[in-house]
């Protein structure tokens, strides 16, 4: 019987670390990084700590949290360094040939659009999505709209557009009447903005629209390496 009861008791600790354990990752998956922070910290684990402090969007801290004697947490600390384009640290990391293999040093290269010739590569590359030319979509934008346009905005560009007749028209008619002050606002404040200022919004657009392409890309590398944020 007191066999039974020690046997009792080792079972006990493993179903309560368990159970520990599933807390946090409820808590992770229903986004509530602050207590499955507390949770982590209380259990002890260090990769839970990262987790939730990566979804609180303390990244760094949840670097720092990971320890480097275990393959798990350094897998995850790669994930999250990624997801920061820590690019030297990553590859110094991945070059642990003990937590890491050629194929994760490969996908940390590609990552970074550094690619080594390997079919792994060639792969990832196809993968790479089309992407826009800020210079082509600036010098377009001398068409007012046309610039927002080619970035991937064209309600802002049909605005853009109009906007840019009403200011034409508004000193076309001072010109007409001779009122060339009128003429001068109209083109300092209307067409500075609409016009002038469409460069940058083309600019912000165009790495906008970029970045969301290039989104499912990184995405697909961090999901191959293991771990998620």
């Amino acid at each position: 019987m007191r066999g039974w009861g020690s046997g009792w008791n080792v079972d006990n600790r493993e179903v309560r670390k368990l159970t520990d354990s599933v807390l946090v990752l409820t808590l992770l998956s229903i986004g509530d990084g602050e207590m499955a922070y507390l949770e982590a910290k209380r259990i002890k684990n260090n990769l839970y700590v990262a987790k939730a402090l990566a979804l609180k969007g303390d990244t760094s801290l949840a670097i720092m949290s990971l320890s480097d004697g275990d393959c798990k947490q350094k897998r995850y600390k790669l994930v999250l360094m990624l997801s920061r384009f820590m690019r030297e640290s990553s590859i110094n990391l991945v070059g642990d040939t003990s937590c890491f293999s050629d194929r994760d040093r490969t996908l940390v290269r590609a990552y970074f659009f550094d690619f080594d010739g390997s079919p792994l590569s060639d792969s990832l590359i196809s993968r790479l999505p089309k992407l826009i030319n800020p210079s082509t979509c600036i010098i377009l934008n001398f068409i007012p709209g046309l610039g927002l346009a080619c970035a991937g905005k064209p309600i802002q560009a049909l605005k853009t557009f109009l906007a840019n007749l009403v200011g034409i028209w508004g000193m076309v008619y001072s010109i007409k009447r001779g009122y060339y002050v009128d003429a001068f606002v109209w083109y300092y404040f209307w067409e500075g903005r609409f016009f002038w200022g469409s460069f940058q919004n083309v600019l912000e657009f165009t790495l906008d629209e970029n970045q969301r392409r290039l989104r499912p890309y990184f995405e697909y590398i961090r999901e191959q390496i293991g771990g998620e944020r």
